[in-house]
């Protein structure tokens, strides 16, 4: 599968700028497992607490209105969902940082932290990281790869994630391969990749990513 460094997991979906929903009239009913955080204009965000291990901290981003979001993972970037209408917004690899960062914040909060690895195969790469272990990379400002973390919580659109089953994730990718690698039992589904415990089909996914990740072999 090549030098983890210029892993390259592609697209499926993306998010153009997050305009987050300012409602007339009642909020709906928030889902139960969320979380209510302040930001920086004293309104609130509802995260769904599936995405974090910990409540998301305060004062994370600029909202207009109390909205229910979810982060999901996607081959080509990340997927924000707009719970309470079900409307997508993608954050597509090749994007600008300045426009990914806060679209995230939005489901999880404010980063952690950042970073940057001068040694990447690929040249420089940026890293921010969010609550719960979402680890998303940056080349010359744009958004190049995501990497899901250990924790677990994240998941992709039809439910694929850190503890899912090879067997599960045969059911919803097509062309799902495994092999041996110096990483340890590694799969390819379609863009994306990630380790497995072994190559049964009740192993689980212990790794998690998509894009360029600066992971070396």
């Amino acid at each position: 599968m090549g030098d983890r460094s210029m892993t390259k997991f592609s697209p499926l979906a993306g998010i153009a700028t997050l305009s987050l929903l300012a409602g007339c009239g009642e909020q709906a009913q928030p889902p139960v497992n969320i979380t209510t955080v302040e930001v920086d204009n004293s309104t609130n965000v509802t995260v769904p607490s599936g995405n974090a291990a910990e409540p998301a901290p305060a004062n994370a981003v600029e909202a207009k209105e109390a909205v229910a979001l979810a982060l999901a993972l996607a081959p080509d970037g990340l997927t924000v969902v707009i719970e309470e209408t079900g409307s997508t917004r993608h954050a597509n690899f090749g994007m600008d940082r300045d426009v990914i960062v806060p679209m995230v914040s939005a489901s999880l909060g404010k980063p952690t932290s950042t970073g940057r690895n001068e040694e990447c195969g690929q040249g420089p790469m940026d890293t921010v990281v969010f609550e719960g272990g979402l680890t998303t990379f940056y080349m010359d400002g744009k958004f190049v790869g995501w990497d899901a973390g250990e924790k677990g919580g994240f998941t992709t659109m039809n439910g694929i994630g850190i503890g899912s089953t090879l067997k599960e994730l045969r059911g919803a990718f097509s062309g799902v391969t495994v092999e041996t690698s110096s990483l340890g039992e590694e799969f390819a589904a379609g863009d994306m990749g990630g380790l497995l415990t072994s190559l049964k089909p009740d192993a689980k996914i212990t790794a998690f990513w998509a894009g360029s990740t600066c992971q070396f072999r």
